[in-house]
């Protein structure tokens, strides 16, 4: 019997304009009435998770930053998983060596060491590049207040953040130039206690190798006494790799990555084709 169900939400439980369907708000509502905890396991931080579910009349759980930080339905911390600030420091050097736009999720929110305004403006590229999304996507408010990027603020003094009582959750690189990314993808692997992958192929998304989906939604399982056989886990891409690898029952939608299907119990209908919303009927009966 499943009592839990994760879901990464980009290119999963969003449709390509980064809006959840009809469909699928309302297969969460009937894990709810069942009593069935339905987890939101996400890159994104809580704002980013939050202004998507707003409104929606759904209760969810949510794993932020892909896996520093568990909170529950109330937006309570249950646990965190923060990075090693000096690791931190590192690795900004490194992007700003390289020319590498660069972002860090924080517990004061989403914020850049560079000008903020040429960071959105990158971000803004690659999404429409790279991504799926139109311009008019971009234009809506729902969609702007849900992605980090477009809400990110400007700092003037990065060793002021680091020596602060704020903490770290995931840093982000991006850029469009793939000669440009594999150098700093080489160049993460001097960096034992760190975890990091490339979602769109174009970006890192780097956390504490404590920090992982899996990790994380393990823990909380164990917490709530529900055994990894009673989870089910969606998903599409690479930072869901660590789910799929602690619980059985697994799920990737028809166009995630290929690295993600071969691991995957079952292979459910795009996410355009309300992927998420068949994998739950797939598993569960209403």
């Amino acid at each position: 019997m499943i009592r839990l169900v994760a879901s990464d939400l980009d290119g999963t439980l969003l449709k390509s304009d980064g809006t959840i369907s009809q469909k699928n708000i309302e297969t969460i509502q009937a894990l709810n009435r069942k009593g069935i905890v339905f987890t939101a396991a996400s890159g994104r931080n809580y704002t980013g998770v939050h202004a998507l579910f707003a409104g929606k009349k759904v209760s969810y759980e949510a794993i932020l930053a892909n896996g520093a930080e568990y909170v529950d339905e109330e937006g309570m911390l249950l646990s965190t998983r923060y990075f090693n600030k000096k690791i931190v420091r590192e690795l900004l050097q490194l992007f700003d060596f390289n020319g590498i736009p660069s972002m860090m999720f924080t517990t004061a929110g989403v914020c850049t060491h560079m000008d903020e305004e040429a960071g959105r403006r990158a971000y803004r590229k690659r999404m429409l590049a790279r991504q799926g999304f139109r311009r008019e996507d971009l234009e809506k408010p729902e969609v702007i207040r849900s992605i980090p990027a477009m809400n990110m603020t400007g700092i003037r003094y990065v060793d002021a953040l680091l020596k602060s009582d704020t903490e770290i959750l995931k840093l982000e690189c991006y850029d469009m130039e793939q000669d440009q990314m594999i150098q700093i993808g080489n160049a993460l692997k001097k960096y034992p206690d760190i975890v990091y992958f490339s979602s769109a192929g174009d970006n890192y998304e780097i956390t504490d190798a404590a920090a992982t989906k899996g990790k994380i939604l393990l823990e909380q399982c164990e917490r709530k006494g529900i055994r990894p056989d009673e989870v089910l886990v969606i998903g599409d891409g690479l930072n869901d790799l660590s789910m799929f690898a602690c619980f059985p029952h697994s799920v990737c939608v028809s166009d995630g990555m290929a690295e993600l299907k071969e691991k995957a119990e079952w292979i459910a209908p795009a996410a355009s084709e309300d992927g998420f919303a068949a994998a739950v009927n797939h598993y569960i009966v209403f």
